[in-house]
């Protein structure tokens, strides 16, 4: 039987997943499949249901066919709290993005 994940090691694996598909190291469909199987555990057919789509778009999604709009896209990933969007190709343009969101998300010295 599989250990069951606390909301941090689950976290964890989440971010560090979606820094391996910012590093392009994953693709969509494969970020995909590591986070329906390791984060939430489920199967195709569990998470298809979940994200109102069909097993069949599941598995095309998964395995990145060419025809997936950007509608089924953000359908399936909206149940792990995420969605699509841009970001910068160039890698000097990416590290000021992240430094920018950083700066964003620390605490007021001004308080």
């Amino acid at each position: 039987m599989k250990k069951s994940m606390t909301p941090f090691e689950r976290e964890a694996m989440l971010l560090g997943l979606l820094q391996q598909f910012i590093e392009e190291k994953l693709t969509h469909g494969q970020l995909l499949m590591q986070l329906r199987k390791k984060v939430l555990g489920f199967s195709q057919e569990r998470y298809a249901s979940l994200a109102g789509i069909s097993r069949r778009t599941l598995s095309d999604v998964e395995q990145d066919k060419e025809s997936i709009t950007l509608t089924t896209l953000n359908r399936v990933f909206k149940p792990l709290g995420l969605k699509l969007g841009l970001l910068p190709r160039q890698k000097h343009m990416m590290q000021e993005l992240l430094s920018n969101l950083t700066q964003q998300g620390a605490p007021d010295d001004h308080s």
